[in-house]
C-alpha cells in the first residue's frame, strides 16, 4: 500500500545520472526523507510543484532544462519560491555568485555524504526562516493614499443623512 508523502521531510532528488540518482535517493531514505526522483528539468519542475518538497537536491547539467533554468523558474512561482534547494553539481567551481545566492546551498561531486547532510539541514533551516519573513508592504504612493482618505471622509459625512 503506497501512503501519500510525509510534507515535512519530503525531497526532490533530480539528476541525470541514475546511479547519483539512487545514491542521494539512498542517503536521504536513511536519514528519513520520503524521497521523489526526476531525471530532466521538466519533471522535475512537474514534481516540484505537485509535491512541493522539502528539499530539492539539482544538479546543473540536466537534459531538456537546465538546473539553473530550474532554479529560476521554481525561484518565480510562489507555490514554489521558498523550497530548499542544494545544487549537487560537478561544476560548483564554475557557478557564479548569482547562481550561488539563489540557492541555499552547493555541495560539489564527488561529495562526503556527512557534508551534503550538514549542507541539507543547513538549507531546510534558510528556506524556513526565509518562509518566516514578513512580506514587504507594497508601496502606497502619497496621491492614492489622499484620494482613499478623502473617499472615506466623504463616505462617513453621507451616512445616517438619507
Amino acid at each position: 500500500m503506497e501512503h501519500p508523502p510525509r510534507l515535512e521531510r519530503t525531497a526532490l532528488v533530480v539528476d541525470d545520472d541514475v546511479f547519483v540518482v539512487s545514491a542521494l535517493a539512498e542517503l536521504l531514505d536513511d536519514d528519513g526523507f520520503d524521497v521523489l526522483t526526476a531525471t530532466n528539468g521538466f519533471s522535475a519542475l512537474r514534481h516540484a510543484i505537485a509535491a512541493r518538497p522539502t528539499v530539492i537536491l539539482l544538479d546543473v547539467a540536466l537534459p531538456e532544462r537546465s538546473g539553473t533554468e530550474l532554479v529560476t523558474d521554481l525561484r518565480a512561482d510562489p507555490a514554489t519560491r521558498d523550497v530548499a534547494i542544494v545544487l549537487v553539481t560537478g561544476f560548483a567551481d564554475q557557478l557564479s555568485e548569482a547562481q550561488v545566492a539563489d540557492v541555499d546551498g552547493v555541495v560539489a561531486k564527488p561529495f562526503d555524504a556527512g557534508d551534503l547532510l550538514a549542507t541539507i539541514q543547513h538549507a531546510i533551516q534558510s528556506a524556513a526562516s526565509r518562509r518566516a519573513e514578513v512580506a514587504p508592504v507594497a508601496a502606497v504612493s502619497h496621491r492614492a493614499a489622499g484620494m482613499r482618505a478623502r473617499r472615506a471622509a466623504a463616505s462617513r459625512r453621507t451616512r445616517g443623512r438619507r
